[in-house]
């Protein structure tokens, strides 16, 4: 198994995930240049990933039906092993499609992936798991002469009413292209208007009246400005995919980060 010499940018060591992801035209699965792992797992799976110092390893999860993802670190996994807690631990639910990140720059590091299927309900399929790992000194060269590159994604399912999504740890200069499977109203906030929207201060429509990037078709494209973490607020009648697709260019790369 080879390891990749390609792909990352400082800002993904920094910021890390993201996301964190219709039917309408939707893109392929994302294929990488170099696999180290392919493999079906059980309905209920977990995995551990090593990455060395200097790499990246891009994480792929596809499942047929949604799943809840768990991201742990190892001080999160002990403690979930040996006290059933999963108090602060990084979770995706609904998910059919993740890409995340894990960058190694300074020293190596360990995650584990635990993904299970909502109680209740019957799974098609296994859960496919793939790693793949990239040099992130050659990837910040590519991403400097003009190379656009995956950075994150994320593909989860909702039933309807209204659900607020986290985008990714964001600076500026990324693209991000968001698709939905029907039509949906939507608005891309910040944190601190997801925060007046969750304390009742202000509604869905007031938010919707002001936000800049909104509305009421199967999909948007925009590029971000600020180091700011965005959100997704969705609100739909009918059952939904969401997807998310998040590109590093080299505006993003000369960011500083």
């Amino acid at each position: 198994m080879a390891c990749s010499a390609r792909r990352l940018s400082i800002f993904l060591i920094i910021a890390g995930p993201i996301v964190f992801i219709v039917s309408i035209v939707l893109w392929e699965p994302v294929t990488f240049s170099t696999a180290e792992e392919i493999a079906p797992s059980p309905p209920s799976s977990e995995e551990r990933v090593d990455v060395k110092k200097g790499l990246v390893a891009f994480v792929e999860i596809k499942t047929e039906e949604p799943v809840t993802v768990s991201i742990m670190y190892p001080t999160q996994y002990t403690k979930y092993k040996t006290t059933g807690s999963a108090n602060g631990v990084l979770e995706f639910k609904n998910i059919t499609w993740l890409v995340y990140p894990i960058p190694a720059l300074l020293e190596e590091q360990t995650v584990y992936f635990l993904s299970s299927v909502p109680k209740g309900e019957a799974k098609k399929g296994d859960i496919l798991f793939h790693t793949v790992y990239e040099d992130i000194h050659e990837r910040i060269e590519r991403l400097m002469k003009g190379e656009e590159m995956l950075r994150a994604g994320m593909e989860m399912a909702i039933e309807g009413g209204t659900e607020v999504i986290r985008l990714t740890p964001l600076i500026p200069g990324l693209k991000v292209r968001l698709d939905f499977s029907g039509n949906a109203r939507f608005i891309i906030v910040k944190t601190i208007d997801l925060a007046r929207y969750r304390k009742g201060i202000k509604s869905f429509e007031q938010l919707y009246d002001e936000a800049d990037l909104k509305g009421s078709e199967k999909g948007i494209n925009f590029s971000t400005t600020e180091f700011e973490d965005l959100y997704l607020i969705v609100r739909t009648p009918d059952p939904v995919r969401v997807k998310s697709v998040i590109h590093a260019t080299k505006e993003s790369a000369e960011s500083g980060c």
